[in-house]
């Protein structure tokens, strides 16, 4: 399906989606968009993360290492293992196949020190759009609220969610914030890193110019979609 029609899929949709409860996928995605899901990733390494490698039984051999732009840590005793998009128990148990050929009986522990990629997008009608540092267990309104909240000619019932799966293809769901600031019995939505968030106007041009300079030319949803921020310190696991 060509840009322009898929752009046009999704205007359609959004103008049909007012009533929309304020956290439920509806039925029929727009043309482009996977059925959303709710998933809970482990976290991906990606360039610029800072790592602790620790062998148990010989701590001679632990490393403390930063992901390179290509996606490659380098280990004293093994050399390069590519780490990019990969869990830390995916990547210890590697390595401790890989260690095997050198010592006896490894016992491989990697733990994540400093992350350089937790962020969010949040652009339209908010006061501050741009990249935002993501923190624990912000929500949708959050992430704007961080944004300095919504301008005068904000659609507070159509903000529009859109996150990668594991397959890093888009998906995209609407989301009632004028119910949230009501206090009703919904829930916000958990932000995941790189999610993107779109607050439009009353009308759905505005929506159609952000999709084609933002989402189709690859901003969000190309592989390189990471931008480096102040390193936020998280506690040994």
């Amino acid at each position: 399906m060509s840009r322009h029609n898929r752009i046009l899929a999704l205007s359609l949709w959004l103008g049909m989606s007012a009533c929309v409860s304020p956290l439920r996928p509806v039925e029929h995605q727009p043309a482009g968009f996977e059925t959303w899901r709710d998933e809970v990733r482990e976290y991906g390494f990606l360039p610029g993360d800072e790592l602790d490698v620790k062998l148990i039984y010989n701590p001679e051999f632990s490393d403390r290492v930063i992901v390179s732009p290509d996606g490659f840590i380098h280990l004293s005793l093994i050399g390069p293992v590519k780490v990019l998009n990969r869990g830390p128990s995916d990547v210890a148990d590697e390595l401790r196949q890989r260690y095997a050929a050198e010592l006896r009986h490894p016992e491989v522990v990697v733990i994540p020190r400093l992350f350089s990629s937790e962020i969010i997008y949040v652009g339209g009608e908010v006061q501050r759009p741009g990249v935002l540092k993501l923190a624990h267990r912000m929500g949708v309104l959050q992430g704007v609220l961080e944004a300095g909240g919504f301008r005068d000619t904000a659609r507070l019932d159509q903000v529009v969610l859109i996150r990668r799966t594991r397959e890093d293809k888009p998906m995209l769901r609407v989301v009632n914030a004028r119910r949230l600031l009501e206090g009703g019995e919904e829930s916000d939505v958990p932000l995941q890193r790189f999610d993107v968030i779109f607050v439009p106007r009353s009308t759905l041009a505005e929506i159609n110019l952000w999709l084609n300079q933002l989402v189709y030319n690859n901003l969000a949803f190309s592989s390189n979609f990471s931008y480096t921020v102040n390193r936020d310190v998280r506690p040994p696991l």
